[in-house]
């Protein structure tokens, strides 16, 4: 398994961002600020060939219905993804996306409107979702296993009931009860998680929303890397780039 780690926005600049992590996720397509192709192919041409971009779906797509809104917003999506050449598109369905039988028809046939409208890298490009509301977790995954999608939510949501499926390649980290620190105790719990699957095919992305999430990503790959050699897996198995360097957020 090859760990991806990143923030939700680039913070700093981005050719210097890339020199430390190995992702990012960016949200382009919303609002007054909506950016445009030739802004989307100069962040690609600054970070360089090795950082992973994740384009947010814009919302009038995630909603999933039906109509030119929908239209219009998979068409800037997909235009997108080709500027900044993208590895992910992060589809987060907003509440009113519910366990419906209709909704998950929608849900469906989304996900194919966007893999025709990516042609020949659709076997390259991965779909995250990220369901909200009212899914169970287990119900989400076995949908996620239906469409070939990678599920994405911390697994430490309900620290109680810890998720784990294989279809959890995209681990979405945010704020947890209104601090702006990840609990240090949930962050070593997730990096033993991480290490124990360490040994599944592919690859799985690790985001940080945080407002920390250089430091806590920092943090992370620390606690992956020291959990690695204890366990025998040696540096070869997990070898972070920018080991060392200050983290100009922590």
């Amino acid at each position: 398994m090859k760990m991806l780690f990143g923030c939700a926005g680039v913070r700093g600049a981005i050719d210097n961002y890339a020199k430390r992590f190995e992702m990012v996720e960016v949200d382009p397509l919303e609002g007054h600020a909506k950016a445009k192709p030739a802004s989307l192919k100069r962040w690609r041409k600054e970070a360089g060939p090795a950082l992973a971009f994740s384009i947010v779906a814009p919302k009038a797509l995630a909603l999933v219905r039906p109509g030119p809104a929908l239209d219009a917003a998979l068409s800037d999506l997909l235009e997108a993804q080709r500027a900044l050449q993208a590895r992910w598109i992060l589809l987060a369905t907003p509440l009113e996306v519910t366990p419906a039988p209709l909704q998950r028809e929608r849900i469906a046939k989304i996900v194919e409107r966007i893999r025709e409208g990516l042609g020949d890298a659709r076997d390259i490009v991965r779909i995250a979702w990220a369901p909200r509301g009212m899914w169970e977790l287990a119900d989400a995954a076995t949908l996620a296993t239906t469409l070939d999608l990678d599920l994405a939510c911390d697994p430490l949501i309900d620290p109680r009931e810890p998720f784990w499926h294989a279809t959890l390649r995209y681990l979405r980290i945010g704020p947890v009860g209104g601090r702006t620190a990840y609990p240090p105790a949930r962050l070593r719990a997730l990096a033993e998680a991480l290490v124990e699957d360490s040994t599944a095919d592919g690859e799985r992305a690790v985001v940080f929303t945080t407002p920390k999430a250089p430091a806590e990503v920092k943090r992370l790959k620390s606690l992956v890397k020291a959990l690695t050699e204890e366990a025998g897996g040696g540096d070869d198995t997990f070898s972070p780039p920018g080991a060392g360097k200050d983290d100009e957020e922590e």
